[in-house]
């Protein structure tokens, strides 16, 4: 069994995996308060200016990727002054910032990443994240999960099964959303509006703004496809 513990949710997966590498990008600031529940123990990467929140909450990443154009310059400079191992990139480039982090993520043996500093602001950058995640699929590195202290996705790969607990979370609405094309043999139940071997598809996605039960725990798998499982709040 392979297990996910954020601050808030907990998820088992049928498939085990090791506990895996936190990059944080520069997307929404995750709270200083999430993150000081959610890094102690892991290995952290920061993107560009996802290093910026780390250092408020008091982590300073092992690894800094981009091109500097975003993060505070005094923080990139203290970084680069032996902080932390700093890889320099052109501005004018054909990836990411947070691609370049998976990549390189892949060449060091790091194949489970969760992703943090990923939502709000412009959907085009969050758009780019998500679909990231499935071009790092298959250079061998997979995203889990884009998290922070108020969205969570986690993503599943078929013949899986996951159970989600968030008890002690602000969640209360909970989606499937197939990624990369059709989800075949969807089942979710602990939910109001249960599913049962449904064929889910990006061109109808249907299966959103579900809800949690007081006292379950919902339990979701799929046979084929990338299902993305979202939770967040009404």
């Amino acid at each position: 069994m392979g297990e996910i513990c954020l601050p808030g949710v907990r998820a088992l997966s049928s498939s085990s995996f090791p506990s895996p590498l936190a990059i944080v990008a520069g997307g929404r600031p995750p709270l200083a308060s999430w993150l000081g529940k959610f890094l102690p123990g892991r290995e952290l990467w920061c993107a560009d200016s996802g290093l910026a929140p780390c250092v408020e909450a008091g982590f300073w990443p092992s690894r800094l990727i981009g091109d500097g154009d975003s993060a505070p310059p005094e923080l990139w400079s203290e970084a680069a002054s032996g902080k932390t191992e700093v890889e320099l990139f052109p501005v004018e480039k054909d990836f990411t910032d947070l691609q370049l982090a998976l990549s390189r993520a892949g060449e060091l043996g790091k194949y489970h990443v969760i992703v943090s500093g990923c939502w709000g602001g412009r959907f085009d950058h969050l758009w780019s994240a998500v679909n990231s995640a499935l071009w790092a699929l298959k250079r061998g590195v997979r995203v889990l999960a884009f998290a922070d202290h108020a969205e969570v996705l986690f993503l599943l790969l078929g013949g899986e099964a996951w159970e989600i607990e968030a008890g002690d979370g602000p969640y209360d609405v909970l989606s499937l959303i197939p990624l990369g094309g059709d989800c075949g043999g969807v089942t979710i139940e602990g939910v109001r509006w249960p599913l049962s071997g449904a064929a889910l598809s990006p061109e109808r996605p249907f299966a959103v703004s579900n809800r949690f039960l007081y006292g379950k725990k919902p339990r979701i798998s799929l046979e084929q496809g990338i299902l993305g499982v979202y939770i967040g709040t009404a």
